[in-house]
């Protein structure tokens, strides 16, 4: 291990009472200490250093390294491989820059964690734990850093990190539970999937078996460029955990309106406690602790090591294409239309489809509505059969919403409609769809919602005013220079349906859009601009949202960390039986993480810097 120099800028000092240690403290522990701990560990201790260092002057100054890291830095890729890496930062306290130019500012860690246990088997993790807990040092978890909210993230901080927890997977042809005592519901095929695999890796292998396994979205993802993939805060297979946040906070994708929720589908999870034991948590064993980590969100209940997934026999897959597009940059006739084309969404998915549309504005461009969604078919049927059943699907299609919009073709929008057959699941993830142009910024401000049927059918007075919120006209001082409205028709059909032992929002149990809206600050707005952006996309577009879609709640993976009815719009009226469920596994609160739950115990004291030591709240 290579112990290093640290240039650390504090937001308030962290020896007031009943904080966590920083670097800067004298409790902090000595570099014996963390020798020590880097034996326990055998030698997987990291010392973080800032990734961009090389670009500023000092220690470790390398214009060539510099370079070279300037043209990766935005990279998923290298994000993901670095223990400190991030898709979506806190603040960027160390990005490449021109270190030679007066006036730079100092490189630091910001939030990022000071050490890292590189952890490979659940003693590792036990071994950090038992470090943090004994010289109150903050802990984090992290896999790829992929969490729009922040919480693998933390100033000052001792991180696990599970990137390569990556035993090799296993295939059961029956789910056979840890504790042989145990009876399962469940009679079908499973996956055992360690702490550090991504979709990507889950998907290839259950295809290989001639399955499907329910997580996040499409390939198509995949194949967007990396500057998409972080700054449209799409699920990128390629930096979403499988075990971690995504199913431990509930889990959307293309396979869930057929199969349910990614949470849902989760047999059994081995977790590391805050105490440093290793148990297992299914119907028979930890039945609280299960419950509250199928769908009560991550980094809170103790550190999950691997999780034993359902997964199911792959199927054909009818694609619908659909694109609406306006001959100008005149909003107002594609926002009536889009109104429209939502109302039919509840009729699309209890028919079967499901998927993503978007509708992506760039000041001074075109703005269209486009989708992709897919229905799965019956597998093994005849030829005969499967043709009636696709000709059926494009019936639907075409009469609920094909038909309906394509008067309006050289009246002022252009209706674009086109099917496509794939024989498997995974072929469909391979082939990719349409590719978005992108939103180049690294944190745009995001605000979400759950709509139900209610709420899109009839309502179009309201979905227009909300839409006109989301994409206003007027040259607003605040306005943001790009905009992108993510509507994801995921629910519906098993989502529906309540499964016993979740913790998953009760609104998702009615919902069948989820929707989100990303804003980009102008590049030259600074920290008040971002600030006024992110400001009026809490007042005026999330509270549109909420009126036309009230009492429902949001996914809480894919939210607004400061919204203000966080509790119930996370958690529903499951938080106060969470919040028991927390106690009893982790008493100190150990595992903290912003607007989690427990979460109102402890609280990050920030100054200038914006970030700052973890404290007891007063």
């Amino acid at each position: 291990m290579k112990l290093i120099s640290l240039l650390l800028l504090t937001g308030a000092p962290s020896v007031l009472a009943n904080c966590k240690c920083t670097p800067t403290d004298s409790c902090w522990p000595s570099a014996s200490k963390w020798k020590g701990l880097n034996t326990t560990v055998n030698g997987a201790l990291i010392a973080n250093e800032p990734l961009a260092k090389s670009c500023y002057a000092g220690i470790g100054t390398d214009p060539s390294q510099c370079q070279e890291i300037s043209k990766i830095y935005d990279l998923t890729s290298f994000r993901e491989s670095s223990p400190i890496g991030y898709a979506y930062p806190v603040i960027e306290t160390c990005a490449p820059v021109n270190g030679s130019i007066a006036g730079v500012p100092v490189c630091d860690l910001g939030t990022s964690s000071v050490y890292s246990v590189n952890a490979t088997k659940p003693t590792d993790v036990a071994a950090g734990i038992k470090f943090a807990k004994e010289n109150n040092v903050r802990l984090v978890i992290k896999n790829t850093g992929h969490d729009v909210r922040a919480r693998s993230q933390g100033y000052g901080s001792l991180s696990i990190w599970m990137k390569h927890m990556k035993p090799e997977l296993q295939f059961q042809d029956r789910y056979q539970p840890s504790n042989s005592s145990c009876q399962s519901n469940w009679t079908g095929s499973a996956i055992v999937v360690g702490g550090g695999y991504i979709w990507k890796e889950v998907y290839a292998y259950a295809a290989k078996h001639g399955h499907i396994a329910v997580g996040g979205s499409s390939e198509v993802n995949i194949q967007l460029n990396d500057h998409v993939c972080m700054t449209l805060l799409t699920v990128c297979l390629q930096t979403v955990g499988a075990v971690g946040g995504y199913i431990q906070g509930a889990g959307h994708g293309p396979a869930t309106h057929d199969f349910g929720l990614a949470a849902d589908q989760v047999l059994e999870y081995k977790v590391v406690l805050a105490s440093g034991e290793i148990v297992i948590a299914n119907d028979c064993s930890n039945v609280d602790l299960f419950a509250a980590l199928r769908g009560g969100g991550g980094g809170t209940f103790g550190v999950v090591v691997s999780a034993t997934i359902r997964v199911y026999p792959t199927r054909p897959i009818l694609k619908h294409s659909f694109v609406l597009a306006p001959p100008s940059t005149n909003l107002s006739t594609l926002m009536n239309a889009t109104a429209s084309v939502l109302s039919k969404y509840p009729a699309l998915s209890d028919a079967g489809f499901s998927g993503n549309a978007q509708i992506t504005r760039k000041l001074g461009s075109k703005t269209i509505y486009s989708h992709n969604f897919a229905k799965m078919l019956s597998p093994n049927v005849s030829s005969v059969k499967l043709s009636s059943e696709i000709e059926e699907a494009k019936r639907v299609m075409n009469r609920q919403l094909v038909d309906f919009l394509r008067p309006l073709n050289g009246t002022g929008l252009t209706v674009i409609s086109k099917f496509e057959k794939f024989d498997t699941f995974q072929t469909y993830f391979a082939s990719g769809t349409h590719e978005s142009a992108g939103l180049n910024y690294p944190s745009p401000a995001m605000v979400s919602r759950f709509f139900d049927k209610q709420s899109l059918i009839n309502n179009h007075k309201n979905i227009t005013t909300m839409l006109k919120a989301i994409f206003p006209e007027s040259n607003s001082k605040v306005q943001a220079i790009a905009s992108l409205l993510e509507l994801s028709l995921v629910g519906g059909g098993e989502v529906l349906k309540p499964k016993p032992n979740t913790a998953i929002h009760p609104g998702w149990r009615s919902t069948y859009l989820f929707m989100e809206n990303f804003d980009v600050p102008p590049a030259d707005s600074g920290l008040q601009g971002v600030r006024q952006v992110r400001q009026y996309a809490i007042s005026k577009k999330l509270n549109a949202m909420k009126a036309a879609a009230p009492g429902i709640g949001t996914y809480m993976n894919e939210a607004d960390p400061d919204d203000p009815d966080w509790k119930e719009d996370f958690y529903g009226d499951r938080y106060e039986w969470l919040t028991s469920v927390k106690q009893k596994y982790d008493p100190e609160g150990l595992f903290w993480c912003y607007r989690c739950v427990g979460s109102e115990g402890w609280e990050e004291i920030t100054g200038p810097t914006l970030y700052g030591p973890l404290c007891k709240a007063k």
